[in-house]
């Protein structure tokens, strides 16, 4: 086991004096490398004890951190592998999965895939999401409407065909695709 201790991160916005917001990692509990167990979801490395000066880094930490175990963080209000921000905690999957086997992971895990509640909550998650599509929980079935009934009623989302009827999350915005197609997913829960 290693004895390196770092304080695990969590982004808070911050906002300039010329209106440009910004994201700068706080630290609101402990980790220790070398002292869980893992996922089959997460190999032993994701969210390490590792020193992260930037998004890239929190998610690349591997490089600045080789425990020969596997990490756990001590964070009372998530789960392992969860990120904490707010009242919430999101699990950003590395799998990939349709968007029907994805709600029932969530689902599972008590959480629900994600469900945007405006463009703050947007913005503060999209450095998290890499290049890549994330399910969340929108389909299209006669008009835009999350997996609760209620309507998207913040921004657009982006289609090219009839037949897309799931809706993705990425670093552009909100985008249709097809339900059968695999992605990763986002999952969201009341930290408790």
């Amino acid at each position: 086991k290693s004895s390196y201790t770092r304080t695990l991160p969590s982004l808070v916005p911050q906002t300039s004096r010329r209106g440009f917001q910004s994201f700068f990692f706080q630290v609101p509990c402990l980790a220790q490398c070398g002292n869980s167990f893992g996922t089959s979801e997460h190999p032993s490395f994701v969210f390490a004890a590792c020193p992260v000066d930037s998004v890239p880094g929190f998610f690349n930490c591997l490089q600045n951190c080789k425990p020969s175990g596997s990490i756990r963080a001590i964070c009372p209000s998530c789960p392992d592998f969860w990120v904490r921000y707010g009242e919430h905690c999101y699990y950003f999957s590395l799998k990939k999965t349709d968007w029907d086997s994805s709600l029932e992971f969530c689902l599972a895990e008590g959480s629900q895939l994600l469900m945007l509640t405006g463009k703050q909550e947007m913005s503060l998650l999209q450095p998290f999401l890499k290049d890549d599509f994330y399910w969340i929980g929108l389909k299209n079935n006669s008009g835009w409407r999350w997996e609760d009934g209620s309507a998207l009623n913040f921004s657009m989302v982006l289609s090219n065909s009839v037949v897309q009827k799931c809706g993705t999350f990425s670093k552009n915005g909100l985008l249709a695709s097809g339900c059968e197609v695999l992605l990763q997913w986002v999952c969201k829960k009341v930290r408790h």
